[in-house]
């Protein structure tokens, strides 16, 4: 559990794969935004545009501390981004480098894990001991609280249950190099590889989805789409995505006990009226006697990551804070 009071002035940084956010905080709440496209040169220049971020935001004045949430795998003992596959570099040293040049202490974390966090400082688990965070998005990340305790591991990445197996026979193979993990079916830039692997199971209409799967072309903004328009091959597609979705969820339950699941990223924020009430029915199937835990939308919507750097700064939690950059 953390311990003291939230710090006046906090400077949040996320590091996504296609954008990059930093934010000035003053209590709860950023007073000031400012957003970039990450940059895809070098972990230099991520590291320069931050810095221009900070100074910018702050405006040259005073702030207490820094929290920073970032894409993975992080190695939290040495403050490093190992490799950002979506970036196409790694061994960026981000803690040390904030720490510096700005001679503030330096909170990283995992993005996954700065969204359960947020939950449990600033959002609707603040009450709750044991919560879940899921972002659906290019990706499939989990972060958990449990005992008021945020999960961390070793190095920070105990949080990758988006590779825990849907399908054991699955021969569809992950980004990470394993096969039937549950970001292989569902994560964004699976999709259209998942749609056209439906399509030789499918024996309805050749509908415009199925067409545009069967090349391998179909999107997830074209898939929820379609499906809401009344696509059959794409409504097919979305029960489909959102049955895996259900037990990968029960892999959640059983390894965290949650009192809530929130769900975040891109795919869900925008298709909740597609996936939220049929994952519900699908979860029942699976959760056995251990029961289905509220499934509620994440509290700060695309914010969520930039909420979670804040709050890690604010009230860090006990394994973030021993890996923090600390002025002498």
């Amino acid at each position: 559990m953390w311990v003291g009071k939230p710090m006046r002035r906090i400077i949040a940084v996320d590091i996504g794969a296609t954008n990059l956010r930093v934010a000035l905080f003053e209590g709860e709440r950023p007073v000031a935004v400012r957003k970039t496209q990450t940059p895809r040169t070098s972990g230099s220049d991520l590291v320069k545009v931050i810095i221009d971020l900070v100074r910018d935001v702050s405006g040259g004045s005073d702030f207490d501390a820094i929290g920073v949430a970032s894409i993975g795998p992080l190695d939290l003992r040495n403050g490093t981004l190992l490799w950002a596959p979506n970036l196409g570099y790694g061994n960026v040293n981000i803690r040390d480098s904030l720490g510096g040049e700005f001679q503030r202490p330096v909170y990283l974390t995992n993005d996954a894990l700065a969204g359960a966090w947020a939950e449990k400082v600033l959002g609707a688990g603040k009450e709750l001991e044991d919560l879940a965070y899921v972002t659906m998005s290019t990706g499939l990340g989990v972060g958990a609280v449990v005992d008021g305790n945020l999960i961390v591991g070793r190095r920070g990445n105990a949080h990758e249950l988006g590779h825990s197996i849907v399908d054991f026979e699955s021969e569809l193979r992950c980004g990470c190099g394993g096969n039937g993990h549950w970001e292989a079916y569902v994560g964004g830039r699976n999709i259209p590889r998942t749609a056209q692997y439906l399509t030789s199971r499918w024996s309805g209409p050749r509908t415009k989805a199925f067409e545009l799967a069967s090349r391998g072309e179909l999107s997830p903004e074209a898939l929820y789409s379609m499906a809401r328009q009344g696509d059959e091959f794409a409504r097919y597609a979305v029960s489909f995505i959102n049955r895996v979705h259900a037990a990968g969820m029960m892999n959640i339950v059983a390894a965290y006990d949650p009192e809530a699941i929130f769900i975040g990223g891109s795919i869900y924020l925008y298709n909740e009226d597609l996936i939220k009430g049929e994952l519900i029915e699908f979860m029942k199937e699976y959760v056995g006697v251990f029961g289905v835990p509220r499934i509620e939308r994440c509290t700060f919507g695309d914010d969520e990551v930039l909420y979670g750097a804040a709050a890690t700064a604010m009230n860090p939690p006990q394994a973030i804070a021993r890996s923090a950059y600390r002025p002498k």
